[in-house]
C-alpha cells in the first residue's frame, strides 16, 4: 500500500489531531504543595509562522534584521497551552496581569519557559538544539 492509499484509508480525525504533552513545573509543584502540570499542544503551521513573523524585524531590502526570540517563545506558550487556560479573566486578575503574555512571564522562570517552548516546538515537529534554547532563554 503506498502513501496515498494509506491516507485515503486513514481516520481523518486521528491524522489531524494535534499532539499534546503534559509538563510538570517542579518549582510550582513545590511552591503550591502539590503536583503542578501544564498541558500544551502543537500549533498549526500558519499560527506558528504568524507568531514568528510578528516578532521579526526586516531591513528595507527584506533581509531579517532581528527576531525577538523571547516574545516568540511567550506567544507560543500562550497559544499552545491547553491547561490551565492562560486567557482566563479570573486568573489574569488574580495575578494582576493585563494579558496572557504578562501572566506567562510572571508565572514561569526563564528556564521553565525554555523547557515549555522546547516541548511545543518538538510537538510541532521542529527540532531545535540546546544551544538555540539557551540563546532563546538568554534573550
Amino acid at each position: 500500500m503506498n502513501a496515498l492509499e494509506k491516507l485515503l484509508k486513514a481516520d481523518v480525525a486521528k491524522v489531524t489531531e494535534k499532539p499534546k504533552k503534559t509538563i510538570e513545573i517542579k518549582r510550582l509543584s513545590k511552591v503550591l504543595g502539590s503536583k503542578f502540570e501544564i498541558t500544551v499542544q502543537a500549533l498549526d503551521a500558519d499560527l506558528l509562522a504568524e507568531i514568528s513573523e510578528s516578532h521579526t524585524e526586516y531591513t528595507k531590502t527584506g533581509k531579517v534584521k532581528s527576531t525577538d526570540n523571547f516574545a516568540v517563545g511567550v506567544d507560543m506558550i500562550v497559544n499552545a497551552t491547553v491547561e490551565p487556560d492562560l486567557r482566563n479573566k479570573e486568573l489574569l486578575k488574580h495575578f494582576g496581569c493585563a494579558t496572557p503574555n504578562d501572566l506567562v512571564t510572571k508565572l514561569f522562570l526563564a528556564g521553565e519557559m525554555g523547557k515549555i517552548s522546547e516541548t511545543i516546538s518538538s510537538l510541532c515537529g521542529v527540532e531545535i538544539s540546546q544551544n538555540e534554547i539557551d540563546e532563546e532563554v538568554k534573550n
